[in-house]
């Protein structure tokens, strides 16, 4: 439950991606299951949910080409074609996801 002292924020927490308020109190965050992060913390914590829900999306569509490969005795020839298309898409948005992940730096609240 929200506290009469918190602004809810239009994000989600980290770690159960329930409603976030914001402390009036301070720099502080917290979501409807009690999960408290200061400021340093919520961007770090954030963080690590964009990289792994990232390389989450990389596995999902990379292991298309094994899941299609078991089912395919089971498929007509024009459906483990039009499979086989879908399957190099797949690949393809997986080395697009890859590049992402790979620029992608953690929030600095100081340069260097």
């Amino acid at each position: 439950m929200m506290r009469p002292n918190e602004t809810p924020i239009n994000a989600t927490c980290p770690e159960c991606r329930g409603p976030l308020a914001q402390s009036a109190e301070g720099p502080e965050f917290r979501c409807l299951v009690g999960h408290v992060y200061t400021l340093e913390g919520m961007l770090h914590a954030h963080y690590e949910t964009q990289e792994r829900t990232l390389w989450s999306a990389v596995l999902v569509l990379e292991e298309t080409r094994p899941m299609v490969d078991a089912l395919s005795p089971h498929l007509s020839e024009e459906q483990r074609e039009r499979l086989r298309l879908q399957v190099e898409l797949k690949r393809e948005q997986a080395r697009a996801i890859r590049e992402i992940l790979n620029a992608l730096e953690p929030f600095r609240l100081n340069p260097g």
